[in-house]
């Protein structure tokens, strides 16, 4: 953990031009020498972050405009012919691998609550504790900087409260946690065998070796307080109450994701939530409630997906198709059984309303084993009632960005032979989310624009599968170049002052 403040120009900008001659190396498609998009503005704000008063934005902005570039210099998950070179590893794989890019736990959350009058009604949580690399690891040795000190954490949380009595809803978003130990912040985590912790400022995830019990707190004054535990369902073990994602095998994926982001990911369904929140000037305590949680890293490679240098790796977005997102959701159902999906938003939006969901999985418990049986699904997303929220989620008057808030399912398995033995794909899931409320957006620490809604799950079949409760992600619908407008005006537009 760090308090105290160092000077970091002059290293940021020997690591950008480490990174600009490692991308030299690889040639375009024309075999000229591919260079970093707006380079002198990086470099040139960089050398500013020992006098700007906002170092940590102007860092995480540097760091998205690398785009696939910015793990250069960092560890990176090995792939072999498009295998991962080694296993997963637990509990040891639960801690953040601080040497790697870019890292977090997700928490989603449904909660039936009582606030402090006796009112009962609804709540839901949406946190991520998120970390990345500011500088790659030579630059690290040469300085003698830990983990700590060059990571880039944040906190982002969401509350949304909807009460029985008035039928009325209230969304709550976290004022800005964002921390860099070498500009003061405070930011630790776990080494591996350790209790799980994870930190960053005044907000914390702390469990077991195997994180669960997780306990969340987040402290953001009279804003926002949570403090939340999150525990296992009654019929899985502690040790096997997650589930691998990644690419697909017989039983789950293997717990990496591939080439050009090889990384690691997997999941908690189904966990169970204890607690008190406050916001809005009301405390509510938890009666009931399920949640999901995610562990995500994702580096960048300069690769492509069939492992060669990348020819085009700053041009996979076409200027006349501006889009370069996805949307994903979770849901929790009422019988015990969960899915989960993602579908991309490639070159514009659909002209169909139809977005292919190309990765999910079903889970259903494996009540013997205690632990998941995870089936690999894929379908169709039916996407519509496209609303605009300005891309600075606290000011109403800049730029809008679209996106479906409306979303049908019918999903099915990929195999059929799975769906036999679990004897429940064979009706496809099919269904509608249905939003808790008519917000859900926030800004990243770099300013990018995401957004996260509650939302219920009504079955159409629901003999086969239940009702659900869950969330719906959408993320890079903010048109490429707009955010690199707003992303470069903000390093082009710098009142640099001197810190006291």
């Amino acid at each position: 953990m760090s308090t105290t403040t160092q000077n970091v120009a002059a290293a940021i900008q020997k690591y950008l031009e480490s990174v600009k001659t490692t991308i030299g190396k690889i040639n375009d498609s024309d075999g000229n020498p591919i260079q970093i998009p707006n380079y002198a503005d990086l470099y040139t704000a960089a050398g500013k972050l020992d006098t700007v008063d906002n170092p940590t934005e102007i860092m995480y902005t540097i760091n998205s405009l690398l785009g696939r570039a910015n793990n250069v210099g960092s560890e990176s998950v090995q792939f072999d012919n498009g295998q991962p070179t080694s296993q997963l590893s637990f509990p040891q794989d639960h801690a953040l691998h601080p040497k790697m890019g870019s890292e977090w736990y997700w928490i989603g959350c449904h909660l039936d609550v009582t606030d402090e009058n006796g009112n009962k009604g609804k709540l839901s949580i949406m946190d991520t504790m998120q970390k990345i690399r500011s500088v790659g690891t030579d630059i690290q040795a040469e300085n003698n900087w830990t983990d700590e000190q060059v990571a880039l954490t944040c906190n982002i949380a969401t509350v949304t409260v909807k009460m029985d009595a008035n039928d009325e809803t209230s969304y709550y978003r976290r004022t800005k946690n964002q921390q860099w130990g070498l500009k003061g912040g405070t930011t630790s985590f776990s080494k591996p065998g350790d209790a799980f912790s994870f930190i960053s400022g005044a907000d914390s995830l702390t469990g077991s070796i195997d994180v669960l019990p997780l306990r969340l707190v987040v402290n953001d004054g009279d804003n926002m307080q949570i403090d939340i535990t999150l525990t296992k369902s009654y019929f899985v073990d502690t040790e096997s109450s997650f589930f691998l994602q990644g690419m697909p095998t017989k039983n789950g994926g293997t717990g990496f994701t591939p080439l050009p982001t090889p990384g690691m990911y997997y999941s908690w369904p189904q966990v169970q939530v204890t607690g008190i929140i406050s916001v809005g000037g009301k405390t509510y305590k938890v009666d009931a409630g399920t949640g999901w949680i995610d562990h995500q890293l994702m580096t960048a490679s300069l690769l492509n997906s069939k492992g060669q240098p990348d020819t085009k790796l700053f041009q996979h977005t076409p200027t006349n198709f501006p889009i370069n997102g996805w949307i994903w959701q979770y849901f929790n159902l009422e019988n015990d059984t969960s899915f989960t999906g993602a579908g991309f938003i490639l070159g514009d939006y659909p002209t169909n309303n139809t977005v292919k969901m190309d990765y999910g999985y079903f889970l259903q418990p494996n009540y013997e084993n205690k632990s998941w049986n995870a089936t690999f699904i894929l379908g169709n997303i039916d996407v519509d009632d496209y609303q605009e929220f300005p891309s600075d989620c606290n000011n109403p008057h800049s730029t809008p960005v679209k996106i479906p808030i409306k979303r049908d399912y019918k999903l099915y398995s990929v195999d059929g032979s799975l769906a036999e033995e679990l004897a429940l794909l064979f009706h496809p899931i099919e269904g509608q989310a249905i939003p808790w409320f008519n917000n859900g957006t926030f800004n990243n620490p770099d300013g990018s624009f995401c957004a996260e809604f509650p939302a219920n799950f009504v079955s159409g079949n629901p003999n086969s599968h239940p009702n659900g409760v869950g969330y719906l992600e959408s993320v890079g619908l903010e048109e490429v170049n707009q955010y690199r407008a707003y992303a470069l005006s903000v390093l082009q537009g710098l009142v640099f002052e001197t810190t006291e």
